[in-house]
């Protein structure tokens, strides 16, 4: 049983799921070895008693220690797939010390294990620069010792094998139910200070989704379809000298929902080839018929685009967006941009770049030239031709930014497919299981439901399971989610990330 075989295996994948795995295959074999040692062995441990009651994770304790080991001996697994990747274990360690300096637990060992083979010489020379205010000993443990242990228990191995999807699955759940609440506003916490440190590094991209011009009274989705679903009706019918009344625009456009199989996409592509040439200028009237150019989020996003002393914070800007709300606000308070919306423009070192990678419709077109060469992806086929050509200049900008960089999805639901698309070809590139981007999303709980036949507390649990599962389906795109119980919380998030 060669174990470098197995994880190369599983590590093919190359998805958060196949790192989990991993996971859950060493906890198994380590769980029966240290039973067969008399000791206890225990994964995903929950540390308490931290500054502010916060509570930290380890990836498993043995609290009677191992091997040579003794006392208290946490565990932390890095499935690397080679050696660079281990540039990242000193900042991992640090970390962990640190948490273990604030507890009050007497943890006297920390073990790392890792994915790979170390000669002697250089575990030595790792473990020789690192500097703990706590003495500590930490030990680390590749390929070569999990080797040793591995062989004693093939019997482990065979059957952990044969049922690693539905082991990970329980372990999600069970970790789920045992979960805190408060645990969620931990989490915001510690992802917005490394949102802030990315910031002040200069490696920031954010991605912005129509949820961003919401308050600014642009239109949502099934709102423009709708609106234009009656333009296009009211011209064709007009033609026939037939005036419809609300109540029977009404009637004939939920029909149409229906019979269309109640796809925007379609009921785009259908409206689209209704209305011709004058597609554009209805959308962009109708775009803009009600915007007020200004909400609170706008202005956080403005001021975070802001460039900062010795440095320009954020990167550059992926916008799915139609509008000109974010240029207009860049313009009021004095930030060199450019708007790009066609292969070959590129900003200049001044200029921050905001890339409309479904295409533009600015209030003001004459401003801008060869507008028409946009791309719009309103409708089914503009869809088809993203997903089609993986060259198309707005796959390669979304695509380098999420390879090269750390992103912030904000007022995106991640429902779309090509961008989803691109997040799984990005997160396969990676070396290791971080996941390196950050989407801002909103809860959505069950339990706030009055019924005497209803058992809340079951409820409770069933929302803490489903945002879990959320949780690991987006951490295999690379993403880790920050939540929101209201989208006012957001511009306080993104001031926070600035500070």
């Amino acid at each position: 049983m060669e174990i470098n075989k197995i994880f190369n295996e599983l590590l093919n994948n190359k998805n958060y799921t196949s790192y989990v795995m991993i996971e859950t295959l060493i906890f198994n074999v380590l769980a029966k070895y240290c039973e067969d040692n008399n000791k206890e062995f225990i994964p995903n441990y929950r540390l308490k008693n931290t500054p502010h009651q916060k509570v930290f994770e380890f990836d498993a304790i043995a609290p009677e220690g191992i091997n040579n080991l003794e006392g208290i001996t946490v565990f932390e697994v890095k499935a690397y797939r080679n050696k660079n990747s281990l540039r990242n274990l000193k900042d991992t360690i640090y970390k962990l010390s640190t948490l273990i300096n604030y507890s009050e637990q007497e943890i006297k060992n920390l073990v790392f294990i890792i994915s790979l083979n170390l000669t002697e010489e250089e575990k030595r020379k790792f473990l020789n620069n690192l500097e703990t205010e706590k003495e500590l000993t930490i030990e680390i443990w590749d390929l070569n010792i999990l080797q040793d242990i591995f062989k004693k228990y093939p019997g482990v191995v065979s059957e952990t094998l044969e049922n690693i999807s539905q082991l990970v699955l329980n372990n999600q759940l069970l970790n789920s139910i045992n979960n805190e609440p408060n645990n969620i506003g931990n989490h915001r916490e510690k992802y917005i200070s490394e949102l802030r440190k990315y910031f002040f590094e200069d490696e920031l991209v954010l991605f912005l989704g129509a949820g961003v011009s919401r308050d600014a009274k642009i239109p949502m989705w099934d709102n423009l379809v709708t609106d234009l679903l009656v333009s296009l009706l009211s011209n064709k019918l007009e033609e026939f000298n037939i005036n419809l009344s609300e109540s029977e625009r009404d009637y004939i456009i939920q029909n149409l929902k229906v019979s269309n199989g109640n796809s925007p996409l379609l009921l785009a592509r259908y409206i689209r080839q209704g209305l011709q040439e004058i597609f554009t200028d209805i959308l962009t009237e109708i775009l803009y018929k009600s915007c007020i150019n200004e909400s609170n989020l706008l202005t956080a996003i403005t001021k975070l685009c802001k460039p900062v002393r010795n440095g320009i914070g954020v990167r550059g800007v992926v916008n799915y967006n139609f509008d000109d709300l974010l240029e207009y606000n860049f313009s009021e308070h004095d930030i060199n941009h450019r708007a790009i919306f066609r292969e070959g423009d590129i900003p200049s070192r001044d200029e921050l770049g905001i890339y409309h990678v479904h295409g533009f419709l600015p209030r003001e077109g004459g401003n801008y030239s060869n507008l028409a060469k946009s791309l719009l992806v309103f409708s089914e086929e503009g869809y088809h031709n993203l997903m089609l050509d993986p060259y198309d200049w707005s796959n390669l900008v979304q695509l380098n930014y999420l390879r090269e960089n750390t992103c912030l999805f904000i007022g995106l639901s991640l429902t779309d497919p090509n961008l989803r698309r691109l997040l799984d070809i990005a997160s396969r590139k990676q070396e290791s299981d971080i996941s390196k981007h950050y989407a801002i999303l909103k809860r959505h709980l069950y339990h706030n439901i009055e019924d005497p036949l209803i058992n809340i507390e079951n409820i409770k649990k069933f929302d803490l399971v489903n945002q879990n599962l959320q949780e690991e389906y987006y951490k295999e795109l690379g993403l880790n989610i920050i939540w929101v119980d209201d989208y006012d919380e957001i511009p306080g998030i993104l001031d926070k990330i600035r500070q």
